[in-house]
């Protein structure tokens, strides 16, 4: 499904608490949901987002002018991949506001980060996810990524996916 006036915007620094909203709102749906999540409302690092969003890693989905999802997009990640080659960009907190669940808003997220990191010359886009999360890893493998394994993190068990470009 392709959204009428759909676009990503970097994120600004008055946008902070736009994006540590979109984060909260998404984890409140997830915990009310029965779905297990890391992730704890109000428990976003402000001092970290801000750093992030003055780095240009932040991106806004917008429908018709509104925040409706966020995610982080970064050229490294040390954390949950290791060592790797510069040939990839890597999602991070990819969110989307309740009101627009099941809109396509994650997805023309994904369309976007994918083309900015191919424009950015590299060769792979990935991600990591929970590994117990069977819903979120099937939209994910549905969006073209391929599983290729799991890590143990402080908080949980991830599985890393990544596609080609």
């Amino acid at each position: 499904m392709t959204l009428v006036q759909f676009q990503v915007s970097t994120a600004r620094l008055a946008d902070i608490d736009t994006v540590l909203g979109i984060l909260d709102e998404a984890t409140i749906w997830l915990r009310n949901n029965g779905i297990h999540t890391v992730w704890k409302p109000g428990e976003f690092s402000r001092q970290t987002f801000l750093e992030q969003i003055s780095r240009e890693e932040v991106h806004l989905g917008l429908v018709q002018g509104e925040p409706a999802g966020t995610f982080i997009l970064q050229w490294a990640d040390p954390l949950w991949w290791g060592e790797q080659p510069a040939d990839a960009g890597y999602i991070h907190k990819l969110a989307i506001r309740p009101a627009y669940a099941g809109q396509g808003v994650g997805l023309q997220m994904l369309n976007w980060a994918e083309k900015k990191t191919k424009t950015q010359g590299k060769k792979f886009l990935r991600l990591n996810c929970m590994a117990e999360d069977r819903k979120i890893r099937d939209y994910y493998e549905k969006a073209g990524f391929t599983y290729l394994r799991d890590v143990q993190g402080t908080k949980s068990l991830a599985s890393l996916y990544e596609k080609p470009l």
